[in-house]
């Protein structure tokens, strides 16, 4: 008889405890997680009662407490696979990665062939930035599942991180094949191209990611850029434009770029105000832009306006020798008199000497420059 009541008995907190976790799940489907919660802890204390409410305040984006009811409720059931993964996660997404990476490596060992748990072991392994580790799990996630894209996606980055370029645009190319839509993919792709300094091939991938409607800042940059690098001055000016008007319009490097692009295609007055422009921004550090500036004028025969933006460029870096030699070459165009020219190469040998890179060019002009003084009986 005692046996019978004792069955009974516990029929009926089974009963209620199912009850309690079912009036839980249902209010949790609706999102109502407080009253889910308060439900969840009205039924007996076991492992699937404390990871049910581990998932509710998971749901509710308090880590901290659904951690201690994970954790709890491993103590009364460590074999929990379900739980066990969505511990994992929850210690990623915390930017908790070292107690991540015990997790997802013990649950590789329980299933090898599940390419989420390799995946989610490579995203513990990057939020640690171990970016060789991480790697290796994400194509052990894509061995399983080659359709997996958040672990090629993820992989590719890493890939570019570490810039092996080549492996990249490998897995970017083979995600596309598989969706030529993907923007994220072609993006991958795009940065790839630029880091290897591949332009010609990037700009198709740009090209696309624009009919894909991704106008971008990096994209129209890249474009520009790209264009640029691959002489096709026209095209890369109408995208800087673009990428001025709609971007950034306080850039030096791109007012530098076009003023380049101008002048190779013989615009020498928008090459200069493009310059100008670079050089309003880029005060007080200007060296590069007046070079820029003195190139324009030397390519459209102004020696005079070239000589005089070379010592602009002095004043911004008195100890460059490329800008001091170039200069003492400027004087050298410029003036008629050689007593004038003389002063630009002793500067230049008397900063860097004759051992520097342009040091022997220099000492042997000087040395032309004063002999016709002597011959010529010049003072």
């Amino acid at each position: 008889m005692k046996n019978n009541l004792l069955i009974i008995v516990s029929l009926l907190i089974s009963v209620v405890a199912i009850a309690q976790l079912d009036k839980g799940d249902a209010l949790a489907q609706t999102g109502n997680w407080k009253a889910a919660i308060t439900a969840y802890q009205n039924a007996p204390s076991d492992a699937i009662q404390q990871f049910k409410l581990a998932q509710a305040y998971t749901q509710l984006g308090n880590s901290a407490k659904a951690i201690t009811y994970y954790r709890a409720g491993f103590a009364l059931d460590s074999t929990a696979i379900k739980p066990m993964y969505d511990y994992g996660k929850l210690l990623v997404n915390s930017q908790q990665s070292v107690d991540a990476i015990p997790v997802f490596t013990l649950l590789i060992e329980r299933d090898s062939t599940n390419a989420s748990f390799h995946y989610y072991l490579g995203e513990a392994w990057s939020g640690l930035n171990q970016v060789d580790n991480a790697i290796l799990a994400y194509q052990k996630a894509l061995l399983f599942n080659e359709d997996y894209r958040a672990a090629r996606l993820d992989l590719i980055k890493n890939l570019i991180q570490k810039r092996e370029f080549s492996k990249a645009i490998k897995f970017a190319k083979q995600g596309i094949a598989a969706d030529s839509t993907d923007v994220k993919m072609n993006s991958y792709l795009a940065q790839a191209y630029m880091n290897s300094k591949w332009y010609d091939k990037a700009i198709p991938v740009f090209e696309r990611l624009f009919e894909l409607g991704n106008d971008t800042e990096y994209n129209r940059n890249g474009l520009a850029f790209s264009y640029y690098s691959t002489r096709q001055y026209e095209k890369s000016i109408e995208n800087y434009k673009v990428y001025v008007e709609e971007y950034n319009d306080k850039e030096a490097s791109v007012f530098f770029n076009m003023s380049v692009a101008y002048m190779r295609i013989e615009k020498y007055t928008e090459s200069i105000e493009a310059i100008e422009k670079a050089i309003a921004i880029r005060r007080p550090v200007l060296d590069k832009e007046y070079v820029q500036l003195a190139a324009v004028h030397a390519r459209n025969e102004d020696i005079r306006n070239a000589f005089y933006a070379l010592k602009a460029a002095q004043k911004e870096r008195a100890d460059d020798a490329m800008i001091n030699y170039q200069l003492a070459i400027a004087a050298d165009r410029y003036f008629k008199d050689k007593n004038s020219i003389i002063p630009y190469y002793e500067n230049y040998l008397e900063i860097h000497g004759k051992k520097s890179p342009y040091g022997s060019l220099a000492a042997e002009r000087l040395a032309d420059l004063k002999q016709a003084i002597f011959m010529n009986g010049d003072d």
